[in-house]
């Protein structure tokens, strides 16, 4: 047996990427809700109703969110993540720089049973999403 058939041999027995877990979350947008002037969360705009269904991934690694309305990939923003191995938590916290700085923030409840984990996002307080990631 050649040395590149044993490896085949030896990874299909033992594959390596179940040891690792996912490397991305796979998200979709259930819910969204707009801060009001009277202090309470409101259903938004119509142009905010839309983003409901919409989807996007997350890298564990870098917190970069790609898809839907939520790209923090840019080279104006600072991507910090953060793993809580005690409560296996997932945050990103994502902060823009230059004159408007705009904060957000991701929580996948990665400790909860199943396959689909909730979230919630958050852009500056002003908008909640509010959905689930695989």
């Amino acid at each position: 047996m050649t040395r590149f058939t044993f490896t085949l041999a030896f990874l299909a027995v033992f594959p390596i990427a179940s040891l690792a877990g996912p490397d991305v979350f796979d998200c979709k947008v259930l819910s969204l809700s707009e801060l009001s002037k009277g202090g309470t969360f409101e259903i938004g705009a119509k142009y905010q109703k839309e983003q409901i269904g919409s989807t996007f991934s997350v890298e564990r690694k870098t917190g970069a969110i790609r898809g839907g309305y939520f790209l923090n990939n840019r080279s104006s923003k600072t991507v910090r993540v953060i793993n809580e191995p005690e409560n296996d938590a997932f945050y990103v916290i994502s902060e823009s720089h230059g004159p408007f700085v705009m904060v957000s923030y991701l929580y996948i409840a990665n400790h909860f049973d199943g396959l689909a984990k909730p979230f919630i996002y958050t852009n500056s307080g002003q908008y909640v999403y509010n959905g689930l990631c695989q």
